[in-house]
C-alpha cells in the first residue's frame, strides 16, 4: 500500500524525464529477479507501480483529492480485471482454481495459527468442530472477497494520495490542492451505507451477501473521512513528528482503530467537525 509513494514523488519532481515510470520498471524487474515469478511483476505493477505513477501525475496536474482517489481505484480494479480475464482465457479457467487452492492453504494456516495461539485454551472437541467446519467457513469467506478487494483498493488509494499530499505540503510551498485533512465525501453517499445495512438485515442470503460487500466497499471511504478529521485536528494543533509515528504504530498494531475512524467519518456527515461545509446561509446567498 505504501510502495507507490516514492514513485509518485519521483513522477512529480522529474515528470519530464518520466523518472516515476523508470523507477517502476526497475523495481518491478528487481521483484521478478527475487521471486522468479512473472506474476509477481504484474501484481506489483498493478498494485503499486501504475497507481503510484498515476497518483504523481494527478497531483502534478492539480486534480482534486476525490477524483484522484476514484481514478486510482478504477485503474487498479480495471488492470486486475484485465489480468484475471487474460489468465482465465489462457488457462481455460484453471487460474481461478489455482487461486482458490492457494487461498485455502493460507486460510488453513490462519485457522491453525489461531487454534494454537488463541487467547484462552480451546477444548479439543471444539478444535475438531472448527476444523470440520473449515470448508464451509472458507466458502463464506470467498463470498466476501469482492467487498474486501474493493475496500483494499480504496484504502490503498487513500493512503497513497494522503501520504503524497502530506509530504508535499511539508516540503513544498507550491499549491497542490487540499489533502485528506479537507476531504469530504458526497453527503448523500451515506444513504448507500444505510442501504447496505438494510440489505444485511433482510433474511435472504443474496441480499445479505450484497449488503455485506457493499458495506465493506463504502465503509473504508468513511474510514478515510474519519482519518481526515483526525489529521485536520492534529494539523491545527501543530502536533510534531512523534504524534504521527505513534498514531501510525497504533493503527498497524490495532486494526480496530479503523472502526473508530469509520464512526468518526460517519458522524462527520452531520456534525461537520472541521466546519468546512458551506452553511445554509451561504447556500441561500449563492442561490
Amino acid at each position: 500500500m505504501f510502495s507507490g509513494v516514492p514513485l509518485a514523488l519521483a513522477q512529480i519532481a522529474y515528470h519530464r524525464y518520466q523518472l516515476g515510470v523508470g523507477a517502476m520498471v526497475l523495481s518491478g524487474l528487481v521483484i521478478e529477479l527475487l521471486t522468479r515469478h512473472p506474476l509477481s511483476l504484474l501484481l506489483y505493477i498493478a498494485w503499486a507501480g501504475m497507481s503510484g505513477v498515476l497518483a504523481g501525475e494527478l497531483v502534478r496536474r492539480h486534480k482534486d483529492f476525490s477524483s484522484s482517489v476514484f481514478a486510482i481505484s478504477l485503474q487498479m480494479i480495471a488492470f486486475f480485471s484485465f489480468l484475471m480475464g487474460f489468465f482465465y482465457l489462457r488457462t481455460g479457467g484453471k487460474v481461478l482454481e489455482g487461486l482458490k487452492q492457494e487461498m485455502f492453504r493460507s486460510f488453513d494456516q490462519v485457522v491453525h495459527l489461531y487454534l494454537q495461539n488463541a487467547p484462552s485454551p480451546i477444548p479439543a472437541v471444539d478444535q475438531a468442530l472448527i476444523l470440520k467446519m473449515e470448508p464451509e467457513l472458507f466458502s463464506s469467506f470467498l463470498t466476501l472477497i469482492p467487498g474486501v478487494f474493493v475496500a483494499t483498493v480504496f484504502l490503498t488509494a487513500l493512503i497513497l494520495m494522503g501520504m503524497v499530499k502530506g509530504i508535499l505540503s511539508r516540503k513544498s510551498a507550491a499549491g497542490f490542492g487540499y489533502g485528506i485533512d479537507r476531504w469530504v465525501l458526497w453527503d448523500p453517499l451515506i444513504f448507500f451505507l444505510v442501504l447496505a445495512l438494510a440489505l444485511i438485515a433482510i433474511p435472504v442470503h443474496a441480499a445479505r451477501l450484497a449488503g455485506v460487500n457493499l458495506f465493506f466497499s463504502l465503509s473504508i471511504l468513511y474510514v478515510g473521512q474519519g482519518a481526515g478529521v483526525i489529521v485536520s485536528y492534529a494539523k491545527s494543533r501543530k502536533f510534531g513528528r512523534l504524534f504521527w509515528i505513534v498514531a501510525a504504530s497504533f493503527i498497524l498494531l490495532q486494526p480496530l482503530i479503523l472502526l473508530l475512524l469509520g464512526i468518526v467519518g460517519v458522524l462527520d456527515v452531520w456534525v461537520d467537525f472541521r466546519k468546512i461545509r458551506p452553511s445554509a446561509d451561504d447556500e441561500s446567498r449563492e442561490a
